[in-house]
């Protein structure tokens, strides 16, 4: 090999060794943005648990009163995910109808009083009817109604 082919070699290795490091850190550089984007992303309960939750047999949900029902739902926060037990009411007198147990003014959990034939929030006075309609207090709007099925004699709710 002559001399002018050597140098050659030397300035394409020199070449390559100088753009190498900025390589390296183009590399690194797009797996901390993706990884910030993942955990800083919101996700809500939808989308991290997509589904449908069974709430029982159809044949054993009966009677004129709201049933509180518990099913698991996956929360997923950044990159870690948790369960937590989440609360639904049915309303055997209307259709399985099934209500989200929130209140939609500040969060807060509801409760069926039993005296007054009405879903109470405790912590701002807001009523709502044995429908889960808005009668009075803060709240602005009804409660929330989850999408439902019954599959192989089992009801269901979408997630």
């Amino acid at each position: 090999m002559s001399n002018k082919e050597k140098e050659i070699v030397r300035k394409d290795r020199r070449s390559f060794l100088s753009v190498l490091p900025l390589g390296v850190l183009g590399v690194v550089g797009a797996s901390l943005t993706i990884a910030a984007k993942r955990s800083l992303e919101p996700h809500t309960v939808a989308a991290a648990d997509e589904g449908w939750k069974s709430l029982g047999d159809v044949a054993e949900i009966a009677g004129e009163e709201p049933i509180e029902k518990t099913i698991a739902v996956t929360c997923r926060s950044g990159w870690s995910k948790t369960v937590e037990d989440v609360s639904v009411y049915v309303l055997p007198k209307h259709d399985n109808k099934v209500l989200s147990s929130v209140c939609p003014h500040e969060g807060c959990p509801i409760v069926w009083d039993a005296d007054s034939k009405n879903f109470l929030c405790p912590c701002h006075d807001s009523f709502f009817s044995d429908e889960g309609q808005r009668l009075t207090g803060p709240a602005a709007k009804d409660l929330t109604e989850y999408e439902t099925r019954v599959e192989n004699g089992k009801l269901q709710i979408k997630v």
